[in-house]
């Protein structure tokens, strides 16, 4: 069963918004999460990263689009 989470008890802005495009699409390139967000290619590697280290977001299993691993309350 998937970890459900709570959008609002997401402390991080940036994590937040990743989190909800993610939630509203399905699945994204890095590249338009970037674009979209406005984040420069490093910001956004450790944002995703972070996201990737609390198995939020996985990027296995469609890769090389990143895709949610949690469920949202």
């Amino acid at each position: 069963m998937r970890e459900q989470i709570d959008l609002n008890k997401i402390e991080d802005q940036t994590e937040r918004a990743i989190i909800k495009l993610l939630s509203e699409n399905e699945k994204f390139m890095m590249g338009d999460i970037l674009m979209r967000l406005k984040l420069s290619y490093q910001k956004g590697h450790e944002y995703l990263n972070s996201l990737l280290d609390k198995n939020w977001v996985s990027n296995t299993e469609k890769a090389p689009y990143y895709t949610l691993n949690i469920d949202l309350k």
